[in-house]
This record gives C-alpha cells, structure tokens and sequence, in this order.
C-alpha cells in the first residue's frame, strides 16, 4: 500500500504542477494578447491624437494671426464679438483633444509595452496635454485681463461704453502626468 500511495502522491504532484504550468502558460499568452491589443489601440489613437494636436495649433496660430492682431484697446468693444467666437471655436478643438486624450490615459496607465514606441507616445502624449491645456488657459487669462482692463478704464473714465463680458471657461491649469510641474502655464 506505501508503493502505491508513493505513486498516487507522484502523480497527484505531477497533475498538480502540470496544472499549474499549463494556468501559467495561458496567462502569458492571454496576457501577450491584450498587451498586443493594447498597443495597436494606443497607436491607432495617437494617430488621432496626433491629428486633433495640429488642429488645436492651426486653431491657435489662427486666433493669434487673425483674431488678437486686430484687438486694440481703442477698438476692443468692436472686435471682442468675434473674438469670443473664436476663443469658443480653440475650446472645442481642445475639447476633441481631451477625449482623446482619456482614451490614450485609459490605454497607457500602469503598463510597461514591450515596443518602445508605444512607450513613448504615452509619455509624449501626457505631456502635450497638458502643454495645450496650460497654453489655452494662458490665452484666456490674458484675453480676460486685457478686457479687464478695458473695463477698469472705462468705468475710471465715465466714457458711457458699456462693460464687455469676459470669456468663461470651466477649464483650470492641469498637471496631466503628474510631475508636480505645469508645463505650458505662464505667470504673468
């Protein structure tokens, strides 16, 4: 009876161990698997990402180049119309590139890729975020400070014009990578 305990034990071991080899093995390649699919997401959505960033600058070089070149503080009670427009047409495409951003967020966090690539589009990515959030508050603080201003002065000055509304955004300075730094932000 000991000799075919001995036997049933080796072989319950062996099951046992063959189990766990084999559980192992399938983890890895499930793993392998969503990693693999997890990288083609992050590099499908950085394409878009990529995309949506050269809208938000061609947003943002045209209200400098078109819209702040024509705002005078003689002329702003004018010109503040259409630049409010404008600065509602730079929030959106900052916007677009906020949901994709979560995307990337959701896709990238706590994971190392095996691609070198990747992991850079999910560093790069972060950071550009964050650069364009910063940026864009950056213009609207100083839009609102000039209108501030103009405001301030024509009260002081009891020219009759009335006071023109600032530009209201829920957006605040971002730390998106979590680095304790706000790049992008401007003291002014």
């Amino acid at each position: 009876m000991t000799k075919q305990v001995k036997i049933l034990f080796g072989l319950g071991v062996f099951l046992i161990l063959l189990g766990i080899t084999t559980n192992f093995t399938m983890g890895f390649k499930q793993d392998k698997k969503e990693v693999s699919k997890r990288m083609k997401v992050v590099n499908s959505t950085y394409e878009a990402f990529k995309q949506e960033t050269q809208n938000f600058s061609q947003a943002r070089d045209n209200l400098y180049d078109n819209v702040f070149s024509e705002l005078y503080f003689e002329t702003l009670n004018l010109t503040i119309n259409n630049c409010l427009i404008e600065l509602q047409k730079y929030e959106q495409e900052l916007d677009k590139v906020g949901l994709t951003a979560e995307k990337m967020k959701e896709n990238c966090s706590n994971i190392y890729f095996p691609n070198s690539t990747t992991n850079t589009q999910c560093q790069t990515y972060a950071l550009s975020y964050e650069e364009m959030v910063n940026y864009f508050i950056n213009d609207i603080k100083q839009v609102n400070d000039n209108i501030e201003e103009y405001n301030k002065y024509n009260q002081e000055n009891n020219t009759g014009v009335a006071p023109i509304q600032k530009y209201n955004t829920t957006k605040k300075y971002i730390d998106f990578n979590n680095d304790k730094k706000y790049s992008g932000k401007e003291d002014f």
